[in-house]
């Protein structure tokens, strides 16, 4: 029954369709006629017009200023207005900062099966990626690969997501706060 349910989940994504709680930054957006077997309707990301600035700025904070994933906490909570918490938190945990970073949906594809139990990335072999863009991006695939630190990036990725130029970032026009 798990390895049906996985490869049901596989074929549900690579077609681009959200089937899990959206990451910080975006929101479900029901499809309409579009219905799972059961009935439920489909959806799809769509970005969260006050919390997609948010991601946007962590990315930028890590990636071009190099702040860590402590100094981003750290920022983030100083203003809860502009960088509202997730979910019910009242303060910005580290780990939700962390999460933000190493997850590859921003960059427009769905995606599953790129982190193991403990988060750290699977080999490419194992993701599961939509195959093409699915949702609006709210970065760039460089930009995600520039934020990542050497300890958790992955040393082969699949062609469509790889920088351009692994020794470079793309160029990002975007003020600091």
């Amino acid at each position: 029954m798990t390895r049906r349910s996985a490869e049901a989940i596989a074929v549900l994504i690579r077609a681009g369709w959200n089937v899990h709680h959206p990451p910080y930054g975006y929101a479900t957006m029901t499809v309409i006629g579009a219905r799972s077997r059961r009935g439920t309707p489909r959806t799809r990301l769509t970005p969260d017009p006050r919390r997609a600035l948010v991601v946007q700025d962590v990315f930028y904070w890590r990636a071009i200023t190099g702040l860590s994933v402590e100094d981003i906490t750290a920022r983030l909570d100083t203003d809860h207005d502009r960088y509202p918490p997730p979910g019910t938190h009242f303060s910005w945990p580290p780990d939700a900062v962390a999460a933000i970073l190493t997850d590859i949906k921003y960059t427009g594809y769905q995606a599953a099966g790129t982190r193991d139990e403990h988060g750290a990335f699977c080999s490419v072999e194992h993701w599961v990626l939509s195959e093409q863009p699915a949702h609006r991006a709210l970065i760039t695939p460089a930009l995600f690969w520039a934020a990542q630190d050497p300890a958790t990036s992955v040393r082969c990725l699949p062609h469509r997501l790889a920088p351009t130029n692994p020794g470079s970032t793309s160029r990002v026009e975007r003020s600091t706060p």
